[in-house]
């Protein structure tokens, strides 16, 4: 899965699946399954992070995991968020995934400083940024 980082527009493969801040939040629950082995989560917790720009109108929250959801389950079935109580979900991911986070572009004068970082063999999880246009 690849995250653009200037819009958190995120793609499964080729295809684009979600942007925006339901693009943040899908990411920050794929990190928090990948980094910490989470998947029982709390609305509370999302709108608490400063990182998803979630506006302030709370009840937007509801919606953009709706709308994730169902996203989820027309475009990759693999990915599942259900529903587990009030203001409490599983995120659900069954099968391996592997995140490439691609930055803004760097301002002109700093493009030859880009550096990818090497893949480690066998990887079948990992977080990797690669510079833009190395994609």
């Amino acid at each position: 899965m690849r995250r653009y980082v200037e819009n958190d527009s995120i793609f499964v493969g080729e295809d684009y699946l979600i942007k925006g801040v339901a693009g943040a939040i899908l990411w920050r629950l794929l990190r928090a399954h990948l980094e910490d082995c989470r998947s029982e989560h709390t609305n509370r917790e999302l709108r608490l992070d400063p990182a998803i720009r979630l506006p302030d109108l709370s009840e937007n929250l509801e919606a953009r995991l709706i709308l994730l959801q169902r996203r989820l389950e027309e475009r990759c079935p693999d990915l599942q968020i259900e529903k587990t109580g009030r203001g409490r979900f599983r995120f659900n991911v069954r099968r391996p995934v592997q995140l490439i986070e691609i930055p803004p572009d760097p301002p002109s004068a700093c493009r030859g400083l880009w550096r990818v970082p090497p893949a480690a063999p066998n990887t079948k999880y990992g977080v990797f940024t690669l510079p833009p246009g190395a994609t």
